[in-house]
């Protein structure tokens, strides 16, 4: 894959971890050793993301030393903080002198497994402004639910909206800077106040994709990745391109 930009959202409060996001923001929180997001820039520069922009906001000061040291192994890594909270949406549209024509969005405190050479092989259709990879959970609780027709995603729901199993938006998107040029007034979320009116116009893909998932924003799964992301672990057993390692 040719060196493409990813965008990681990593602006967040984080409250649901309670005191352990006091001084440190989630992102950056420790796994297995090392910040969480160290797993995901690693993940991004083994299938040729190199050009990685980092929208922070709360404890923006705390990501300069991790900046620092990825850009020592050659993956060049910007910072763009926002100075007041933005929303997803808000911090988008204010990033839009420093995105790139189209480019990838993950969320920086979750992991979905993928192939993203695979996710991005075909091109974006005219009139569509995106794409955003889904995944089939066994129970939809903690997650807002997704409708598909035709490969078209038509609607969102909230989180507790339809219990049980379902499909969900599992945070990783590929959108065309078009998307977030015309945010409402900020903040504002890109989930909640772009993503529907995309939809509702038909300008929205999805893709429903297998691979390990996780998101540590509470603390029995961020105790979970503890597990996952030690040498041997669920997660670990994903090699760069998403695929289980052999054996696995």
């Amino acid at each position: 894959m040719s060196s493409r930009q990813a965008v990681l959202l990593v602006g967040g409060r984080g409250i649901r971890l309670g005191y352990l996001t006091a001084r440190t923001p989630k992102p950056l929180l420790s796994v297995a050793g090392r910040p969480f997001l160290s797993h995901l820039v690693e993940r991004l520069a083994a299938q040729g993301f190199r050009d990685i922009l980092l929208l922070t906001g709360y404890l923006a000061e705390a990501f300069q030393a991790f900046q620092a040291d990825w850009s020592a192994r050659g993956v060049t890594i910007t910072c763009r903080v926002e100075t007041e909270a933005a929303g997803t949406g808000g911090a988008l549209h204010l990033a839009l002198p420093e995105l790139a024509p189209d480019f990838l969005v993950l969320n920086g405190d979750s992991l979905f497994a993928i192939d993203l050479a695979e996710f991005l092989a075909s091109p974006l259709p005219p009139g569509v402004d995106g794409r955003l990879a889904l995944r089939r959970v066994p129970t939809t609780d903690r997650y807002g639910t997704v409708t598909l027709a035709d490969g078209r995603i038509t609607g969102f729901q909230p989180h507790g909206a339809a219990p049980g199993p379902g499909v969900i938006n599992a945070g990783v998107y590929w959108l065309r800077r078009e998307a977030v040029t015309e945010a409402p007034a900020l903040p504002c979320s890109l989930e909640a106040d772009i993503f529907p009116g995309l939809a509702q116009a038909g300008r929205l893909e999805g893709r429903i994709l297998d691979g390990y998932f996780l998101d540590i924003g509470v603390p029995d799964d961020f105790a979970r990745a503890q597990v996952d992301f030690a040498p041997g672990g669920a997660a670990a057993l994903y090699n760069g391109t998403g695929q289980a390692e052999a054996g696995a």
